[in-house]
């Protein structure tokens, strides 16, 4: 009986011979399934190393790199990771709808992906390119029409990449990687059976086929620790915008380990591919990694820690980020090999998934171009912000040096990793010491997992990913019927979710992510020093942006939302006070509230763009994005929104700096007009942004003095005025969009949510914060201050102080947001004068 591992072994060395051939001389059998105007785009891993050790991985996936194998050793970085968004990349519920909804929208098969709705209801038509009666669509590649019939979408391969990456690897077949004869690139096609969002005749979509590798076990495992840790190199992605550098990366081309291999000044890679340009010489983009299927297979592991002697012994880097020497760190190889990637210290790492381009080289139903869009900007904001030391950032702050590593990997219990809790007495703080490892090793300076960010709502939906036994923990199931009816009232024209119970143990990812939200924004409010009754008080108001290297918000701009929120009292009555806006030209009590019904957002007028109930305040000022068709109104079609100051030429097709349009056979950059003037070359792609850019950038903070209160004639004093900035990771339009029946939760398909004047219901709220439906938001910043009103008594009443949990309650909730309630605005509180304590004395 030949050994198990033997056998693998001599698979392994065979392969080379059969790998090189089809690399090379596999003829195209893909016929009419995809667009074939795509930009060409490498495969997702090391071609050399692919030769010898040809995909799938699934097999070392689901054994020696599952994250339930990596927590034996690792266990506090495990427990770290599990329950973060990186984690739940696939269970994230936000994600699996969206990207069914948009999967349709884009479907290469017409209408017949989207079912009949199982409620008679008329059917959704969701793909404007869908021929009518047939199972096909004819999509506007700008040049001439194609047509489509097949199962699945053109995004297949562009959700699935971030978010379930193993499987989509595993998808891309080393038979589909050519070279082009006109430019000499590697292209790489996916498996056109992959469609992932596909029920397989389950009525749940998503659902797993092993065969295809389709959301299988490691797929569903979201962003696992053997993805990044096999990270190798990078590759250019559709529409990117920034020119690459050859890779120092040296591949390890057999089957032997990489220490046996190469010599030790290959082994780790300790250069960046050129350092001369801003983005270092990396590829950035929607997916533009390239794992190293030798360390997949090996396994061995890429990070900080090197396997041989570095170049020297401090750590330049990472010293000046921490203000003090920072020497290399070693690998102990007891357990595994592992080797220094310089990446893995740059933010260049996080901008092969946090710096989105639309892929898609079509026009849409307008005939607008919509490849790239710029979706997402993060890594770009930061790459111009005072914490990016880059080539050519004229905003680069030494004092403020810092990379997505160092701000969201510093997070932990009591420190919540941003700008504003990062120094003291402005010199940054020393990085927390640890091990890696459980046992064995050294003490290194310590990078934490957690992984957080601004989202505090998905982890407490779907909680820890793996559960103890290593397995994916149980989720809430996407209907295949879901966006199936045309009818708003029915269930099943939004996300509909059976097993709601389903869910993984509490995570600490919900409330890290409050703490870290409430350190991102400063805010100074302002008003005369005394007032008469009667007369207008202005106020004055300044938000700026110094916790986050990136706008706030940031993402998605489907969903994340911020606003102002002002309100005033009559201290003397409790009566809140009228608001004047001389924008909008008129008077409210209180602005920034939750609307309690259904409106047209005034801010789009023709458009008709209506918001449900529990939305922000229309007519507040808003913080973020919003996309278009280019019809002049807001879009959640992200897929066909147009970017408006891309350069095009008279057939609206996309051009590089030299004139010529970006094809196949020229996929250069494409250009952005800076129509505003601010330096930034893609906050113009959006019909608007409001966004609060990063530190060192001119719209740092915005001044805002449209705000007036109306003290009625004997109104008593003082008057307490108090603004507050709130933050939603979903806005009311997308939750009770995608997370349907989940964030409405009594299907009457209102949102009620019990906080800032919502329709609450008078459910009892069983979790903190007591939102009951949608997502919670979250007070960034509030700042108060007290007028005092001229003729009036001093009032000498002490003020009178509650807090939530009262003394002395039981059964309180395990994520409970202690509150404090005061009569009147209290200034001066700190850590040193004031306390909660909670019956232990913490």
């Amino acid at each position: 009986m030949i050994n198990g591992n033997v056998l693998k072994l001599l698979t392994l060395i065979m392969t080379p011979v059969v790998a090189a051939t089809i690399v090379y001389l596999q003829p195209d059998e893909s016929g009419r399934k995809d667009i074939p105007n795509r930009l060409p785009e490498a495969a997702p891993y090391v071609l050399a190393e692919a030769q010898v050790l040809a995909p799938p991985y699934n097999e070392h996936w689901e054994q020696e790199n599952s994250p339930g194998q990596c927590q034996t050793c690792h266990r506090k970085i495990f427990d770290e990771w599990n329950g973060s968004m990186m984690s739940n990349a696939w269970r994230d519920p936000a994600w699996r709808a969206a990207f069914l909804l948009l999967a349709r929208a884009t479907s290469a098969h017409g209408e017949c992906d989207t079912p009949e709705p199982p409620d008679s209801t008329p059917k959704a038509m969701h793909n404007p390119f869908a021929n009518k009666s047939e199972c096909s669509s004819t999509f506007d590649l700008g040049t001439h029409k194609y047509t489509l019939s097949r199962p699945g979408s053109l995004l297949d391969f562009f959700c699935s990449r971030c978010h379930m990456p193993t499987d989509y690897i595993d998808n891309v077949p080393l038979r589909n990687v050519k070279f082009d004869p006109r430019t000499g690139l590697e292209t790489a096609t996916g498996d056109m059976n992959f469609n992932p969002t596909s029920d397989n005749g389950t009525g749940i979509a998503f659902a797993t086929l092993d065969s295809q590798f389709r959301n299988t076990e490691s797929g569903k495992s979201g962003i696992i620790c053997a993805f990044c840790h096999t990270y190798a190199e990078t590759r250019d992605t559709p529409f990117h915008n920034y020119p690459s550098s050859t890779s120092p990366y040296k591949p390890a081309t057999e089957s032997k380990l990489r220490s046996d291999l190469l010599p030790p000044g290959e082994q780790d890679t300790f250069k960046v591919p050129d350092p001369a340009r801003q983005n270092l010489g990396y590829s950035i983009g929607a997916g533009s990694f390239r794992l190293s299927p030798h360390a997949i297979v090996t396994p061995e592991r890429f990070g900080p820690l090197a396997a041989t002697v570095p170049p020297a012994p401090a750590d330049t880097y990472t010293s000046q980020i921490f203000g003090k020497t920072i020497a290399f760190g070693r690998m102990d190889p007891a357990k595994h090999k592992g080797y220094h990637q310089t990446m893995f210290l740059h933010a260049e790492m996080c901008a092969a998934c946090h710096d989105v381009t639309n892929a898609l080289p079509i026009k849409n139903s307008i005939g607008k171009w919509v490849g790239g869009f710029p979706i997402e900007r993060t890594y770009t904001e930061w790459a111009n912000s005072a914490y990016a030391d880059r080539p050519g950032n004229a905003s680069f702050d030494p004092r403020f040096k810092r990379d997505c590593q160092s701000c969201h990997m510093q997070q932990d219990y009591g420190q919540p990793g941003t700008a504003q809790t990062l120094y003291k007495d402005g010199k940054p703080l020393p990085p927390p010491v640890d091990r890696v490892a459980d046992e064995g090793g050294s003490l290194h300076p310590f990078f934490t997992h957690h992984f957080v960010g601004g989202n505090a709502y998905i982890p407490k939906l779907i909680g820890k990913d793996i559960d103890s036994g290593g397995n994916v923990s149980p989720y809430p199931e996407l209907s295949a019927f879901s966006f199936s009816s045309a009818d708003p009232k029915s269930m099943y024209s939004r996300g509909f979710w059976t097993n709601l119970e389903r869910r993984g143990a509490y995570s600490q990812h919900a409330r890290l992510a409050w703490d870290r939200l409430r350190h991102v924004l400063s805010m100074d409010v302002r008003g005369p020093a005394s007032t008469e009754a009667g007369v207008k008080v202005p106020v004055e108001i300044t938000v700026a942006n110094t916790g986050s290297g990136h706008n706030f918000p940031t993402g998605f701009p489907e969903g994340r939302t911020a606003w102002l929120a002002l309100h005033a009292y009559d201290l003397a009555t409790g009566k809140e006070l009228p608001i004047y806006d001389n924008v909008w030209h008129r008077t409210s009590v209180g602005v920034g509230n939750l609307t309690t019904e259904e409106m047209v957002d005034p801010n789009f007028p023709g458009c008709n763009w209506r918001i449900p109930a529990g939305s922000a305040d229309p007519y507040s000022v808003q913080f973020k994005a919003v996309a278009t068709l280019g019809d002049g109104c807001p879009t959640l079609d992200l897929p066909y929104a147009t970017p408006l100051n891309m350069v095009t030429d008279k057939r609206g097709l996309p051009l590089d700096k030299d004139g010529r349009v970006i094809d196949p056979s020229n996929p250069g950059l494409p250009v952005f007009k800076d129509a505003n003037n601010n330096g930034d070359l893609f906050d113009d792609s959006f019909l608007t942004d409001t966004r609060i850019k990063p530190r060192g950038r001119p719209e740092n903070q915005q001044k805002i003095d449209r705000y007036s209160v109306l003290p009625p004639p004997g109104t008593a004093g003082p008057i307490a005025v108090s603004a507050a900035v709130y933050y939603q990771s979903f806005e009311a339009i997308v939750a009770l969009k995608f997370l349907g029946n989940m964030a409405d939760v009594n299907n009457n398909f209102i949102l009620e949510p019990c906080v800032l004047g919502g329709l609450c219901d008078r459910r009892r709220p069983t979790s903190e914060p007591p939102v009951v439906e949608g997502a919670p938001p979250v007070p960034i910043v509030v700042r108060n201050f007290v007028i005092p009103v001229q003729g009036a008594l001093t009032d000498t009443t002490r003020p009178q102080m509650g807090t939530y949990p009262q003394p002395g309650a039981g059964s309180v909730s395990q994520d409970v947001v202690p509150k404090v309630f005061l009569s009147e605005p209290i200034r001066q509180i700190a850590n040193g004068s004031f306390t909660l304590t909670d019956s232990h004395g913490a």
